[in-house]
C-alpha cells in the first residue's frame, strides 16, 4: 500500500485551478502591456471617429426631444399625445349628415324610425340566442366531435390497461 501524501487537493479545485491558470496569465499580460489611456483615445478616435460623431449628434437629438417633452405646450408633445391616443383624438363623424334635413320634423322621424329599427334588431337577436341554448340542453352538454373524442380516449385508457393486466406488465 502506497503511502498517504502530506497534501490532498480535491480534484475539482486542481481542475478548476488549471483551467484558472491561463486567464490569469492574460490578465497580468495585459496589465503590464496595455496602452495609457490617452494611447487607447487616439486608437479610438483614429478609428471609430465616424461612430463617435453619430453617437454624439444623436445624443443632441435626444436631449432636445427630452427638453421638449418636458414642456406641455411643445409641438412635440402635442404629437405624442396624437400617438398616444391613436388618432382618437378629435371626434370623428362617421356618418354622412344631410344638410337640407338637419334640424328639421322630417329628421326627427327619420330618427325615431331608426331607433325603432334597431330595437327590431335586438329583439330578434335575444330570441335566437333563446333558441340555441334550448337546443344545446335538449342535445346533451358536449357535441357529437367532442363525446367521438372522450369516448376514444376511454377505449384506447381501457386497452391499454388490459394489456398490461394480461400481458404482465409491470407498471413503472
Amino acid at each position: 500500500m502506497p503511502p498517504k501524501p502530506r497534501i490532498q487537493i480535491p480534484v475539482h479545485v486542481f481542475v478548476y485551478s488549471v483551467g484558472f491558470l491561463p486567464c490569469a496569465g492574460y490578465a497580468y499580460y495585459w496589465y503590464k502591456n496595455a496602452p495609457s489611456e490617452e494611447e487607447f483615445e487616439a486608437e479610438l478616435k483614429k478609428n471609430y471617429s465616424h461612430n463617435i460623431k453619430t453617437s454624439q449628434d444623436k445624443h443632441v437629438q435626444m436631449n432636445a426631444f427630452l427638453q421638449n417633452m418636458r414642456d406641455p405646450n411643445s409641438d412635440q408633445q402635442k404629437k405624442m399625445d396624437e400617438v398616444l391616443l391613436g388618432g382618437r383624438g378629435q371626434q370623428k363623424r362617421l356618418y354622412a349628415v344631410d344638410e337640407k334635413i338637419y334640424g328639421t320634423e322630417e329628421a326627427a322621424k327619420l330618427q325615431k324610425e331608426a331607433q325603432q329599427k334597431a330595437k327590431k334588431g335586438k329583439r330578434k337577436k335575444k330570441r335566437k340566442g333563446k333558441g340555441s341554448s334550448a337546443e344545446n340542453v335538449e342535445g346533451g352538454i358536449l357535441s357529437s366531435g367532442a363525446t367521438q373524442s372522450v369516448a376514444a380516449v376511454a377505449v384506447v385508457g381501457a386497452l391499454a390497461a388490459g394489456a398490461s393486466f394480461f400481458l404482465g406488465g409491470k407498471r413503472s
